[in-house]
């Protein structure tokens, strides 16, 4: 049986790409937000990780037995001064932060009851003169008995 503790479960992945990016990253959180508006006002030090719950939906399986799918989107930020391709393509940019991503994570149970990580899809947010913003899907699944 597993148990649904959403702090257990973010801070099992925040440790592990912690030890994965470890300085590659500067701001390394929580977050349930707007990140557009919180761009430019919330003093993220970049590069950032953003790891979000991106929601959570049950099946019954049996008897008081729950199939459980869980979502996370993981936000990277970079800010990169000389352009757009720079933010994605050179060291500390978008897409060395998103391989480090995926060695922490894909294929992962993180020590807790649950199916191992599987990376549903990476997509572009926001590419342009200063910031590079992608998103990384990742679901994993559990059995819950009530």
């Amino acid at each position: 049986m597993t148990e649904i503790d959403w702090t257990a479960w973010e801070d099992a992945v925040l440790a592990a790409l912690q030890a994965q990016l470890g300085a590659q990253v500067n701001t390394l959180e929580s977050y349930q937000g707007d990140w557009r508006a919180d761009l430019q006002g919330v003093g993220w030090r970049l590069p950032a990780v953003l790891v979000m719950l991106a929601g959570a939906r049950s099946e019954a399986a049996a008897l008081r037995s729950y199939d459980l799918t869980v979502d996370f989107t993981l936000l990277t930020v970079v800010r990169q001064l000389r352009g757009q391709a720079a933010g994605r393509r050179e060291g500390g940019g978008t897409y060395q932060l998103l391989a480090g991503i995926r060695q922490a994570l894909w294929h992962q149970d993180l020590g807790l009851e649950i199916l191992p990580l599987a990376l549903v899809k990476e997509e572009p947010l926001l590419n342009d003169g200063e910031f590079s913003v992608y998103a990384a899907h990742y679901r994993t699944g559990a059995v819950v008995d009530m």
